[in-house]
């Protein structure tokens, strides 16, 4: 049997791990790749986007491949121009249609409500979709695969989650299937995850709900072998890594693993890496493992700098002391780091207090975000309390349809409207570049802020620039070009050669 994967925007690494599964078990998959062309929250443009529209091109992909299921993996940034898509598949070639992914796992009641979509994956998938291949293949009409949600006779038929599997060397991810098709970018410094889950259940993220969907169905944290592991990443090599960015939740979480695995990676692969730690996770005899093992950059998720607002309302528990003494063992064992912050937090109103956090612990970087709220995250309940959501954002939520970067309101109508980005965010990057007394004496000063706030927010790109090139990090801005010229020249290739075979 033959399924088509669409995903939209990035490498999925779901799809790569559903996709080596089927192949193991003698099915074919093939992908269908969107890259939303100016589409993107650091690059958009509606008339760009248009004129590089990849709907038609995937069409006729489709047509030609020919999938006896096609199959749409999607977060909510993606999910509208999924169900979009779906809609056009469905009309055109008329094959059944599957979703999943952590939006529709979040959300399978409001995906099934588009008739378009056949079937709704809720949860890890790799035994759900199999075991839905391998009927299918059979000419059976199941409609009792547990994760899986089926539209029947105008009923939705809502299987129960079975529970999850904790042997993760059973499964590996097929690279290929998004390298083949992605520019090379991707394979000189590809991500990787070692394990599932997250010890923590920070309120604006989806690990909380996911935790819900799985409550009673086996253990939510899970970590691949270390020599399974070892031989995934032997792979990347040879496929040109030079980079490796891992993407687990906390990277440090099983000290014992870690040690393990550094003392493993530094002897059989010795590659530069960045990781995400956690303050609360993290010791001096981690710091020099990291060190040694070839770490390039660590990674801090702090959001914000008042404990009282981490504690009540995002739900993280560390002291500023902690995230203090992770920092000063970061500049002692010379490993450099990176914090995020999230602005506009609900009731997270003096941003003053963060700005000396960062200042004191003086990173190598900082991302500002806005914050977005994603389905059913618990930080919605502090955003409605403090006048920030409405209920009839919620509906807006659970489409997909509230994604907005660049402001703190979900709609125009909201009330409490801040926009603490437009008036934060370029003196917040740029504090690792001043001198920190500098820094400190604009901090305190309401003029000095003002002055920073006047000045354009196209800025802030180029100041992160400076900063990814002074750690030694200055391929991701390259490869955000790259990537971007990249899909220019391939949409541009494929256009020409669809005209010259309509004349020929």
């Amino acid at each position: 049997m033959k399924i088509a994967f669409v995903a939209f925007g990035d490498e999925n690494p779901g799809v790569e791990y559903l996709s080596n599964y089927l192949k193991r078990n003698g099915h074919q998959v093939e992908l269908v790749f969107n890259p939303l062309q100016f589409h993107k929250s650091y690059i958009a443009s509606d008339f760009l986007s248009k004129f590089f529209n990849w709907e038609e091109v995937n069409l006729q992909e489709l047509e030609k491949i020919n999938p006896d299921l096609v199959s749409f993996s999607c977060v909510t940034a993606t999910y509208q121009d999924s169900l979009k898509f779906a809609k056009k598949v469905k009309a055109r070639i008329r094959k059944p249609i599957i979703f999943g992914g952590v939006h529709p796992t979040l959300k399978p009641e409001v995906v099934m409500e588009n008739e378009e979509v056949d079937m709704v994956c809720v949860g890890e998938g790799e035994e759900a979709i199999l075991e839905l291949m391998d009927s299918l293949q059979k000419g059976e009409k199941r409609t009792d695969i547990k994760n899986i949600w089926f539209r029947y006779d105008g009923q939705i038929i809502r299987n129960e989650v079975r529970s999850l599997e904790e042997n993760l060397d059973k499964y590996e991810m097929d690279r290929l299937l998004f390298f083949r098709k992605l520019p090379s970018n991707y394979r000189r410094s590809p991500y990787f995850m070692a394990s599932r889950g997250c010890p923590f259940n920070c309120t604006y993220c989806g690990n909380e709900q996911k935790r819900k969907v799985y409550a009673g169905k086996g253990k939510y944290l899970r970590q691949a072998g270390v020599d399974k592991t070892i031989v995934e990443l032997k792979k990347l090599k040879k496929y040109g890594a030079k980079r490796i960015l891992f993407v687990d939740d906390v990277l440090t979480v099983d000290k014992k693993w870690f040690t393990e695995f550094i003392k493993k990676y530094r002897k059989e692969i010795r590659l530069p890496f960045v990781c995400f730690i956690h303050p609360n996770l993290f010791d001096e005899e981690l710091a020099y493992f990291l060190k040694k093992g070839g770490c390039q950059l660590v990674w801090f998720g702090i959001q914000s700098g008042s404990e009282e607002i981490r504690k009540k309302v995002l739900a993280r528990f560390e002291s500023n002391d902690d995230i203090k003494k992770a920092a000063l063992l970061c500049h002692r064992f010379r490993l450099k780091f990176m914090v995020d912050h999230i602005f506009d937090i609900p009731f997270d109103n003096d941003i003053i207090e963060s700005l000396r956090l960062y200042n004191d612990i003086r990173p190598s970087m900082i991302n500002g975000y806005n914050l977005l709220y994603f389905p059913s995250s618990k930080i919605i309940d502090h955003a409605i309390e403090a006048g920030i959501v409405k209920q009839e954002d919620l509906q807006m939520i659970d489409r997909g349809q509230s994604i907005i970067y660049q402001t703190g309101a979900l709609s125009a109508k909201s009330e409490n409207v801040r926009d603490n980005y437009g008036k934060y965010a370029l003196f917040m990057t740029m504090i690792p570049v001043l001198p920190k007394k500098i820094a400190g004496k604009i901090i305190e000063s309401e003029k000095g802020l003002e002055r920073f706030s006047h000045l354009p927010l196209f800025l802030v790109p180029f100041v992160k620039l400076f900063l990814n090139f002074r750690i030694g990090y200055g391929f991701i801005p390259f490869a955000v070009i790259n990537t971007e010229i990249f899909w220019i020249k391939e949409y541009m290739m494929i256009k020409l050669r669809n005209r010259f075979s309509k004349e020929k």
